[in-house]
């Protein structure tokens, strides 16, 4: 058989449909939770005065909650299993939109966003990964691909849907159609989501057959060995920094392409214009992952998105989307490959802990730079200095990946 039809066999087979499965939950929850609260900022600056900064301030309660969960949800997965989780993440993300329906405080704004950062624990990036590396032994770089493009594609479901819904009939009624998006969750994950090969008389893609009653210690150095290397905390470093720009990125580009002219139907096709840039990098550099060093590739990734980021503070109305689209690359690819040099670094036997762990870094990161980026705008009634910062710091964390190594095991 051909890698040709090899491939396009386990694209068709359940191993397809699971990876198929990885991308529309990070669509619906990484969409509901990024992208599709965007344009609420707008409506709530406008209705209630708000600045900026307080409402990032929300993204960082998100994000710390992710981080305080990251750490417990491999084990809650090995207890009740990833479907699970995914639906009572899709539960709790229905009810936080529909909580939102009804705020009109600060306050009130920041208790959701607990509730969004126990959506994204649930049913967010750490359980997807978990899932597609249950299920592939093999390829998993390319399934990583397709399961992480669902965060890029959800930019062209969720903003416009939002802006749709609130110019039509308001936040309050927008928000209550949005948490339909939680039910859809539950519904195709229980329909297609199965924990493991074994559930459908299946092996991982690429998995040799074992004999009946054998059981095989997967590979892997110990949990306790992983976080006392230097590699772990250079990836966590790369993590933190890198998210820090990502999500500082993904919530502030649209005010910022305010700020150069934009309206805000052309400030929400800049922000696809990146995310657009990011589900390329997502196929390309997971399916490239397959071929090359994890490593070199997300060294790679990690230029690519430190060019951006001095490009878009740089940039005027005529080249930022260029800039953009030079991050959001760079982005992309460093999404897939954060998880897959885990896999590569530290093997599979503490995969779910190491992942974990390394996820407090990225949601602390994540959640810090939406609000620093806010306070930045806030004193200085512009983002240029936080893209300038965004260059230091995800230099910093490629300087840090060339001292990632494999350990033995």
């Amino acid at each position: 058989m051909t890698t040709t039809a090899k491939n396009r066999s386990w694209m068709l087979s359940y191993h397809g449909v699971i990876a198929l499965m990885g991308l529309l939950i990070l669509l619906i929850s990484n969409g509901m939770v990024l992208s599709g609260l965007t344009p609420f900022r707008f409506a709530f600056a406008e209705k209630y005065g708000w600045q900026m900064q307080q409402m990032t301030f929300a993204d960082l309660i998100t994000f710390g909650v992710v981080g305080l969960l990251a750490p417990s949800v491999g084990g809650i997965i090995d207890r009740f299993g990833v479907r699970k989780l995914i639906m009572a993440g899709g539960l709790v993300l229905a009810l936080a939109y529909f909580l939102y329906s009804k705020v009109t405080t600060l306050t009130g704004m920041y208790l959701v966003h607990a509730l969004f950062g126990v959506a994204v624990a649930f049913a967010g990036l750490v359980p997807a990964s978990r899932l597609i590396g249950r299920w592939f032994e093999q390829k998993r770089g390319t399934a990583m691909g397709i399961a992480l493009a669902g965060s890029s594609i959800a930019s062209f479901v969720f903003y416009p849907l939002a802006v749709k819904f609130i110019a039509q009939s308001g936040t309050t009624d927008a928000f209550q159609k949005l948490a339909w998006g939680g039910i859809v969750l539950i519904i195709l994950t229980f329909l297609f989501v199965r924990d493991q090969p074994e559930d459908k008389g299946l092996l991982a893609y690429g998995q040799q057959p074992r004999a009946p009653g054998s059981s095989v210690e997967l590979p892997g150095a110990e949990f306790s060995v992983a976080i006392r290397s230097l590699s772990f905390w250079c990836l966590a470093l790369g993590a933190s920094m890198t998210f820090f720009a990502m999500l500082g990125t993904l919530y502030n580009l649209p005010a910022h392409l305010v700020d150069l002219g934009f309206d805000r139907v052309s400030a929400g096709k800049g922000l696809q214009a990146m995310l657009t840039a990011a589900l390329v990098g997502k196929f390309l550099f997971g399916f490239l992952s397959d071929y090359a060093p994890p490593k070199k590739v997300y060294i790679a990734n990690l230029a690519l998105m430190a060019l951006g980021a001095l490009l878009i503070a740089l940039a005027d109305k005529q080249s930022i989307l260029y800039a953009v689209a030079f991050f959001g690359l760079g982005w992309g690819g460093l999404y897939t490959m954060l998880q897959l040099l885990a896999v590569e670094s530290f093997g599979l036997k503490a995969a779910g802990r190491v992942m974990g762990t390394i996820a407090v870094f990225d949601a602390v990161g994540g959640g810090l730079g939406s609000f620093a980026m806010g306070v930045i705008k806030t004193q200085t009634d512009s983002y240029t200095a936080a893209f300038y910062l965004m260059f230091g710091l995800i230099s910093i964390g490629f300087l840090a990946a060339f001292r990632v190594r494999k350990l033995a095991f």
